[in-house]
């Protein structure tokens, strides 16, 4: 960012209630990623453009019997429908037995865009491992904000 840079737009996802304990949402298994939220930008530039993406998610490893303490749990921020256009990913792993209560929070420039003036994100979640279990328990939080250069 320079001195000559402007931001545009804003836009986030938050719980009504975004505390830990606040929602109870169990991951699915790889390649069907549940969705934690949704943000829309109505880009206001033409060119050189970026938009920022934050994210933070509070989740639970689950001990479900199967013996499997470690859970990798996928994050991932898609721009238009899920599954369609990644354009960040993160792995974050807890355990069931030791460090089950996690808050992962990451950060990415998305600087693809094409010819529209809407821009949707999703932000989702999916275990790798089958036997593993985790539920995501707040906070959610998911903002974007669109910074023209100058």
């Amino acid at each position: 960012m320079s001195q000559n840079d402007e931001f545009i737009n804003f836009s986030f996802s938050v719980l009504p209630n975004n505390t830990s304990g606040s929602v109870s949402i169990p991951l699915t298994l790889t390649p069907t990623p549940t969705t934690l939220a949704t943000l829309t930008l109505r880009s206001g530039c033409d060119c050189n453009c970026a938009v920022a993406l934050n994210a933070t998610v509070g989740w639970l490893a689950v001990a479900d019997g199967t013996g499997l303490e470690r859970v990798d749990v996928l994050f991932k921020i898609w721009r238009g429908v899920p599954l369609s256009n990644l354009v960040f990913s993160a792995l974050d792993s807890g355990e069931a037995g030791f460090d089950s209560r996690k808050v992962t929070s990451f950060s990415h420039v998305d600087t693809r865009f094409g010819s529209s003036r809407f821009y949707t994100y999703y932000l989702t979640a999916e275990l790798l491992n089958s036997g593993s279990a985790a539920t995501v328990i707040g906070p959610i939080t998911f903002t974007a904000t669109e910074v023209e250069g100058g």
